[in-house]
């Protein structure tokens, strides 16, 4: 399995979960608290954050819209709310629209830095095309977040694929230190060995 195999498997998978998460999480939940409680006090519990046409078995990708929107509809009422634009910047990714995620994620970077959100940016410029910035993110996370063990394995194999055999094999041996033992890292140290 290559590792743009490894990354479209993640990718979906990720994209299955957000909606999963929004269509069947309300409803399982939705029933427990039917199944178990008064009554009354089910008429009181919130509302599922699903929309209403997705729990009367509407399109998903209905929900994942109307999630959109709303997201869309928060930034617009605040333009500096950091985790509104982390979520769009996420839902983007998980779709393979690179240009928005980015546009999104820079966006919640310049209100709030977070390693994770930065690690994501730079996978959103890696796939789309700028190997350049994708690993001036990464750098940017392994200097501020030296622990931070994703932004290193990334920008590993930017520096692989930029054909910078002799930086990559210096930031994996900082890699294996970090994570001694880990399987993908050592896929990863099999890889750049076998690299010319």
């Amino acid at each position: 399995m290559t590792r743009d195999n490894i990354v479209f498997a993640c990718f979906g998978l990720l994209l299955g979960l957000v909606i999963g998460s929004m269509v069947i999480g309300p409803k399982l939940a939705d029933s427990k608290l039917r199944g178990k409680q008064p009554a009354a006090v089910a008429a009181e519990a919130p509302a599922p954050a699903a929309p209403a046409a997705t729990a009367s078995g509407g399109s998903p990708m209905g929900a994942v819209f109307q999630q959109i929107n709303t997201l869309k509809q928060a930034i617009e009422r605040d333009p500096n709310n950091a985790g509104a634009l982390a979520q769009l910047g996420t839902m983007y990714m998980d779709a393979g629209k690179f240009p928005q995620a980015i546009e999104y994620f820079e966006r919640a970077l310049k209100v709030r830095d977070d390693p994770q959100l930065r690690t994501d940016l730079g996978i959103c410029y890696r796939n789309n095309n700028e190997a350049e910035k994708s690993l001036a993110q990464f750098r940017q996370v392994v200097q501020a977040h030296p622990e931070q063990w994703q932004a290193l394995f990334n920008e590993v194999i930017i520096l692989a694929e930029t054909r910078r055999t002799d930086e990559a094999k210096s930031e994996l041996a900082k890699l294996q230190k970090l994570r001694p033992g880990d399987p993908d890292v050592q896929k990863l140290a099999d890889s750049l060995a076998n690299a010319r």
